[in-house]
């Protein structure tokens, strides 16, 4: 492999300074958004106290299962089927990669943490979907894990063929965008409505 090759196919933030700084840039979206969230709260006492109790409406029940159930299904490509995300029977020109030929500890251990996190993202979800009424503070839990899905649909859809190791954009990306998008709207505007 050539030099250019190497560098070109490092991760972003290990790349080059520019795409070092899009990178770490790009964290104030989930980051500036939890801030923002907490801090209105903060500022807004009363019904908007973190501690006040909320009502899941029926549209917002709805979008938390459609999200949760979305996340459940995810630990078991991680786990079991990899190589054929983002989901079995996907022309292979959208599959997200392959695994290496020698995986090492690092790789595998990303795996595992990722369908762990969306495991424990889809009980997160699933339980708020069980319950009438939750202090405010839990809606920010599903904000936080939005914002940080559109920060990362940005950078693998909008930024792809600039940022990917292989500059490769993962179009199919967009209907992850489309769904958590639509979940997020709707929980912003519970936030600010219920």
């Amino acid at each position: 492999m050539s030099t250019s090759e190497e560098i070109s196919s490092k991760l972003p933030a290990y790349r080059n300074f520019k795409s070092t700084v899009i990178t770490a840039t790009s964290l104030l979206i989930p980051f500036g958004t939890v801030a923002f969230f907490i801090l209105f709260c903060l500022k807004n006492s009363g019904g908007y106290a973190l501690d006040a109790p909320v009502e899941i409406g029926s549209v917002q029940f709805i979008a938390l299962m459609i999200h949760g159930l979305y996340f459940l299904i995810l630990p078991f490509g991680f786990e079991l089927m990899l190589e054929r995300l983002p989901f079995p029977g996907c022309p292979e020109k959208y599959r997200f990669g392959k695994v290496p030929k020698r995986p090492d500890n690092l790789y595998w251990m990303m795996t595992n943490l990722s369908a762990e996190l969306f495991f424990v993202g889809a009980v997160m979800l699933l339980l708020i979907a069980s319950q009438t009424s939750v202090p405010r503070w839990v809606l920010i839990l599903p904000i936080a894990q939005c914002a940080y899905n559109m920060r990362n649909d940005l950078l693998w859809v909008g930024l792809g063929k600039s940022l990917s190791p292989i500059h490769k954009t993962m179009l199919v990306m967009a209907l992850d965008w489309l769904i958590i998008g639509a979940c997020f709207i709707v929980y912003i505007i519970h936030f600010f409505t219920a």
